[in-house]
């Protein structure tokens, strides 16, 4: 295998029950969860690397319609005066072509699909001035690598934090700031927060984590009905609902969700802070959360 591609300058991307593959430097920077297709966009340091477009259907798969998303690539490949190689030796399910510009620029278009599957997706993979060989190579690393998790718990992983999560659990939204990530989850009106903060040797000088924890809850402007406070027992957080909503915040009436449960974890290894809350209705919904801030493996 190829230098690049050698699994230390490379690593792990997990979204949405599938993940795969990519060189290191090629990091999430756009996303589009939808009903019908879905959408994530990686970039390195200067420049768009990979789009990614899928889709999951409780009916039989429209290929027709998925094979004229692909034909108009191509298309507007070839009207720029693309020139056009079939990339080989894929594993089963991937189909590809690559398009060179004349000016060295290259477009590599693949797509996956399984009969018989409800996933198909449809990758674009750019590159600049490089050899023709190269595409291939990262092509080969992404498709080989592929997983679909089709399991109840499935991973996410990206830049520095990685976690396991039941799978009826939707991302609403996100905050990636340097140092602090915000993942919001939704589950049939129940809200899950994850954060991951690094330099917790930072953050540990001060205070005590849950302590710390708390004072972060009590000035997050996402949750307005309850006041937290450090539990006895090491990562729990305590809440309590303030005397100014005796009915209850507007978003907790709306949800029917009055109740919370927060936790913290020391991740010593990654020298981050996990964070989580679940706001939500009744002990059963607890069942579901089924979250791992510490799985040994994705891949």
């Amino acid at each position: 295998m190829d230098k690049q591609l050698h699994d230390e300058v490379t690593h792990c991307f997990a979204w949405d029950g599938f993940s795969f593959q990519v060189p290191r430097d090629w990091n999430l920077s756009e996303y589009a969860l939808l009903r019908d297709v879905s959408w994530i966009r990686m970039e390195d340091d200067s420049a768009v690397r990979l789009d990614v477009e899928w889709t999951r259907s409780r009916r039989p798969i429209d290929m027709e319609r998925m094979r004229k998303q692909f034909s108009a690539v191509a298309k507007s490949m070839t009207t720029a005066g693309a020139e056009t190689q079939s990339v080989e030796e894929l594993p089963d399910g991937w189909s590809a072509f690559l398009y060179s510009m004349p000016d060295g620029r290259h477009l590599l278009a693949a797509f996956r699909y399984v009969p018989g599957s409800d996933f198909f997706c449809l990758l674009k993979i750019h590159f600049k001035s490089v050899s023709r060989r190269e595409p291939p190579r990262i092509l080969h690393r992404i498709a080989s690598t592929f997983q679909l998790h089709e399991q109840d718990v499935v991973p996410w992983e990206l830049f520095d934090i990685r976690f396991l999560l039941n799978r009826d659990f939707r991302l609403l939204s996100t905050s990636f700031q340097a140092g602090r990530q915000l993942m919001i989850f939704e589950w049939r009106l129940r809200i899950f927060y994850l954060w991951f903060f690094s330099l917790a040797d930072l953050v540990l000088r001060e205070k005590s984590m849950e302590a710390w924890c708390a004072t972060f809850l009590n000035g997050f402007k996402g949750i307005r009905g309850s006041r937290f406070t450090a539990g006895e027992q090491s990562g729990v957080i305590l809440s309590r609902h303030l005397w100014r909503y005796p009915l209850g915040h507007i978003d907790e009436i709306v949800r029917m969700c009055f109740r919370y449960r927060a936790h913290c974890r020391h991740l010593a290894a990654q020298n981050q802070i996990a964070l989580w809350v679940f706001q939500y209705r009744t002990n059963a919904d607890l069942d579901k959360l089924a979250l791992d801030v510490t799985p040994s493996d994705i891949m």
